[in-house]
């Protein structure tokens, strides 16, 4: 039997669909769902970013339990807070144009440039005053 070559993010780039749904049963031990070429690459990418660089972290496991319990209660009033990690990436749909910031150590990056708050750059984007964590999804509605 043909040895296959080690999959690295360049050659999952370039795999046909059928290559993807054989690393993906590969990977996963299960046949490939009934998904797009590209959903299956973002799965089989996010497994191996998970192998070289480690999984969830214990914080983001504990709060996704913690929403999971409130879910099966019904107790949707109000949203879990989040702790903004430099490095994060805060994306938002803004009539149809797609908006991404990225969180520093000391402020915001958006559209080149560096923000104090995050209600500056939601001002900025839709020309009103916004609550920024609001209008990026971090609180409840």
């Amino acid at each position: 039997m043909a040895r296959r070559p080690y999959v690295t993010l360049d050659r999952l780039a370039a795999m046909p669909a059928e290559d993807l749904r054989a690393e993906w049963a590969r990977r996963f031990a299960a046949p490939a769902p009934s998904l797009s070429p590209d959903l299956l690459r973002q799965g089989i990418a996010y497994q191996l970013q998970e192998q070289k660089l480690g999984g969830v972290s214990r914080a983001t496991r504990s709060l996704l339990r913690q929403v999971a319990v409130r879910a099966s209660k019904g107790d949707d009033r109000k949203a879990m807070p989040r702790k903004l990690t430099p490095g994060s990436r805060l994306v938002r749909d803004w009539h149809g144009v797609g908006h991404t910031v990225t969180v520093l150590d000391d402020g915001f990056e958006y559209d080149g440039q560096v923000w104090k708050s995050l209600s500056a750059i939601a001002k900025a984007i839709t020309g009103t005053h916004w609550n920024g964590p609001r209008f990026f999804g971090l609180t409840g509605s």
